[in-house]
This record gives C-alpha cells, sequence and structure tokens, in this order.
C-alpha cells in the first residue's frame, strides 16, 4: 500500500478540483468553462491577514489558501500575502477591503462587530453554532446568502475558509469557582463573547494576538482567550499563566473567512468565483482538521510536561455563561431587521440540529466517554 502524503494528496486535490471546472456546471447548473486559454486574464490581488505573520493556525492557513487559489486557476489568480502590521494594522483589514486599499483578507468576522452587532453570527455566537454546523448552515441553509446581503451593506464578500472548532475558555492568573470571581477581571475577550463576561462583571478587552501574552505578563489582563490549547501553546500562554479553564462556550466555533471587495468579486468570471469559493471551503475542512488533531495531542503536553491546572468551569459559571448569551443575542434582534432576520433563521436551524444531536453526534460521544 502507498503511503498516505499530506503534500501529495493536497496537491492532487487542487488539480482534480481545477480539472473538474473543465467543461462542467457548478450547483447552479451554471455552465464552467475551461481556464486554460488566453480568453482569461491573469490577476494579482492583495491580501491581509488579522494575524502575526506564520502564526499557525492563522496566518500560516491563510498562506496555504492563497496557494490553493493559485493552484485551482493554474497560476492565473496570485494572491501576495500580507501578515497583520505589514500592509494594514490587524483590525483595520475590514475597512481597508472595502475601500480597496487590499483587495482580499483572511480573517475573523467577530473583529467586525462594532460595524454590525449580527456579523458575529458568521463567526461565532455564544452558546451558538459548532464548526460544523455553521458550516452546513452556510453550504446547505440560507446562511450564505445572510451573509451576502449583510456585507453587501459595506461593499464586501465573505466564505467560511478555516474554523479552530470548539475553543477553551481562556487562561487566568488566579482559580475561578464561581461567577464572582469574575468580578472586576480584566479579560481579553472579542466579538459577543465580551458583552457576555461584561454582564458577568469582568471588563473586556479586545487584543490583537501581538499584544495579548505581554499584557498578561506585565498583569495589564487578568485573563485571556485565544484559540486551543495548540495554538495556545505556540503564543506561549503556559509561560505567562498557570489555569487554563474550559469549555470555550463563548466561541463554540470561531470562523474565519476569506473577505473580497465585492465590487471586485462582481467583475470577476463565474470560474474565477468558483475557485476561489471551493478553495475556501477545502480550507475550512483542511482547518478544522488541523485544530482538533493538535488541540487533542496539545491538551496532555500542556498538562502533564508543563504543569498547567486544567479544568472545567463549574456549573454555575456556564449556567450563568449560557442564560446571558441567549439574552444578549436575542435582544439585538428587537432592534435591527437584518439582525432579526440572521437571527431567525440562525435560531430555527439551532432548533432543527438539537434535534437531531439528541440521535446522532452528541448522544454517542456521551455514550462513548462512558464506555470506552
Amino acid at each position: 500500500m502507498t503511503k498516505f502524503n499530506k503534500r501529495n494528496f493536497l496537491k492532487t486535490f487542487a488539480l482534480l478540483a481545477s480539472a473538474s471546472l473543465l467543461g462542467s456546471c457548478n450547483r447552479n447548473d451554471e455552465k464552467i468553462n475551461d481556464i486554460s486559454g488566453n480568453k482569461f486574464p491573469s490577476i494579482k490581488l492583495k491580501m491581509a491577514t488579522s494575524f502575526p505573520r506564520n502564526l499557525p493556525g492563522a496566518d500560516i492557513p491563510a498562506q496555504r489558501l492563497a496557494k490553493k487559489i493559485k493552484k485551482m486557476s493554474q497560476g492565473k489568480i496570485d494572491i501576495l500575502h500580507y501578515a497583520a502590521g505589514e500592509i494594514v494594522p490587524a483590525f483595520e483589514v475590514f475597512d481597508a477591503v472595502r475601500e480597496k486599499i487590499v483587495d482580499c483578507a483572511y480573517t475573523a468576522p467577530q473583529y467586525w462587530i462594532s460595524k454590525h452587532k449580527a456579523i458575529p453570527f458568521f463567526c461565532c455566537i455564544p452558546g451558538g453554532m459548532t464548526s460544523k454546523e455553521i458550516f452546513v448552515w452556510l453550504t446547505e441553509g440560507k446562511g450564505q446568502n445572510l451573509w451576502d446581503e449583510l456585507y453587501k451593506k459595506f461593499n464586501l464578500k465573505g466564505f467560511p475558509a478555516g474554523d479552530t472548532g470548539t475553543t477553551m475558555g481562556g487562561w487566568f492568573n488566579k482559580k475561578i469557582n464561581s461567577v464572582q470571581d469574575f468580578k472586576g477581571l480584566k479579560m481579553r475577550m472579542p466579538g459577543l463573547g465580551a458583552e457576555v463576561i461584561n454582564r458577568m462583571g469582568a471588563i473586556s478587552v479586545n487584543l490583537s494576538g501581538g499584544e495579548v501574552i505581554n499584557s498578561l505578563k506585565l498583569g495589564v489582563l487578568d485573563a485571556a482567550e485565544w484559540a486551543g490549547p495548540w495554538p495556545d501553546m505556540t503564543m506561549g500562554f503556559h509561560k505567562v499563566a498557570k489555569y487554563y479553564y474550559g469549555p470555550g462556550i463563548h466561541e463554540p466555533s470561531t470562523l474565519c473567512e476569506f473577505m473580497i471587495n465585492n465590487e471586485l468579486w462582481n467583475s470577476f468570471p463565474l470560474e474565477y468565483k468558483e475557485i476561489i469559493k471551493n478553495a475556501s471551503y477545502a480550507n475550512y475542512i483542511e482547518v478544522v482538521s488541523e485544530y482538533f488533531y493538535k488541540n487533542a495531542k496539545t491538551l496532555a503536553i500542556l498538562r502533564n510536561k508543563y504543569g498547567i491546572k486544567i479544568a472545567q468551569y463549574t456549573s454555575e459559571i456556564i449556567e450563568e455563561f449560557f442564560k446571558h448569551s441567549k439574552a444578549i443575542v436575542k435582544e439585538n434582534a428587537e432592534n435591527d431587521l437584518i439582525y432579526k432576520k440572521i437571527y431567525e433563521d440562525w435560531r430555527k436551524n439551532i432548533s432543527i440540529f438539537n434535534s437531531y444531536h439528541k440521535f446522532s453526534d452528541n448522544e454517542y460521544l456521551k455514550l462513548r466517554l462512558k464506555f470506552t
């Protein structure tokens, strides 16, 4: 049997995906043409990210996505990659793409909650969808159409291109035994999760990845969440905090998007759109797999090698997280029509998924944990 080689597999996948476009039809039965001739122009795109250069699980997936798109387009779409701060700061890529300072970006939609309260639905909602569920909602349900409707207001287009899966709750400089321990706690927390911990008495702070570790080390922060055991250890959280709690109810998934200027997107031929979309989907699956595998291995390393105190939140804290999460997400629907439209469809799908989980993954995993 030939030994599995991930690099060769991805190379073959990209070539097959590109070849499948030749004379075939996409899901909407629109004709796809061969792009190998001179009819299709070669283009260069500038892509910014919100992450430090070469950061595993964040900037590295952005680089891999650029390579996928180039290979699948037979070199016709060449994406020039810029990490956070190299062309625009981490938290300015949203405006940079809409204003055509750069053409596209790899980032996390939750960073843009100040632009519109509904944007985190396409990244992470406290007490919301897992990485599998949000991808299903976007690709099988109405999620992508709703995302398009919202982003159109900002001259943007987004695709799922990565996901951390369910994160850990965070790193703390002290034991967290009750809701009372959140009172006055200064914690790095982005998105709607920030509103949740604020209601629990904490003080949320939104910092980019490059700033968090030093802030914990200097005592500017008392706690911080990032992404999960593997990227957290890579960042060095285990060197500045000793208490690691979970699960991350605030982020049951953290979707990363490939964001592109919508005016530019609309100028592309259908063939280029299909390549970018499918490359983003492939990247999403690859990132989810990488996170799950490496997080599982790294958690044991943090406990056994570095002596990190790893524990679950108490039932009191978990209940409080869900209570405030549910209230915040629902409240925002009262004053905004597009938010309400997205929320109602999202909520409907959550209910559908919940009813099925009783007989699928969730129930099976409970049984497996009990009997194996």
